[in-house]
């Protein structure tokens, strides 16, 4: 994708001082609701490790030039908190979420609960159509934010998505 001019770089939501210190390779997820809670010492720990990095990437290591892809961001925690087998409060969670920083722009890669169902089924039905209403939820109540219809073809929605990204940075 053309970034303008400017170094495109993409990133996963994991914070990598936690990815360094769990030394595992990125595995397929079979079943990211499947594994039980953390404790609520270790999950509050890590949400205060994660707004670390994420100020601290924000202050000084991403500049005006790169354009950053995240194909995840901290908020999907609000939304899918047994993925993350966050075992804190939701209270904590969304009041460090209110001191993330921001991304200029949200893109939300939407289609009906059916076409992801038929695509992946990581989680129940009935699952996906919960965080299927809670993102877009989420993201409407976010300054600024597309909502991509996912159900097209895989090059309308990267050519969609590469020129609201162009169009926002």
């Amino acid at each position: 994708m053309d970034a303008g001019g400017r170094t495109l770089k993409v990133r996963h939501l994991k914070p990598s001082l936690v990815a360094l210190l769990r030394n595992k390779p990125a595995a397929i997820v079979v079943d990211p609701q499947g594994g039980s809670p953390r404790s609520t010492p270790f999950s509050l720990v890590k949400l205060l490790l994660w707004l670390a990095e994420e100020w601290c990437a924000n202050l000084f290591q991403d500049n005006k030039n790169i354009v950053l892809l995240c194909d995840r961001y901290y908020h999907d925690l609000l939304i899918d908190w047994k993925r993350y087998r966050y075992g804190g409060p939701l209270w904590v969670a969304r009041l460090v979420g209110n001191l993330m920083p921001r991304p200029r722009l949200w893109i939300l890669l939407d289609a009906p609960a059916e076409v992801f169902q038929a695509r992946k089924q990581e989680v129940p039905a009935e699952e996906t159509v919960r965080q299927r209403l809670a993102y877009l939820a989420f993201v409407r109540k976010q300054q600024r934010y597309i909502v991509v219809d996912a159900s097209q073809s895989l090059d309308r929605v990267i050519a969609y998505v590469a020129k609201a990204i162009m169009e926002n940075v």
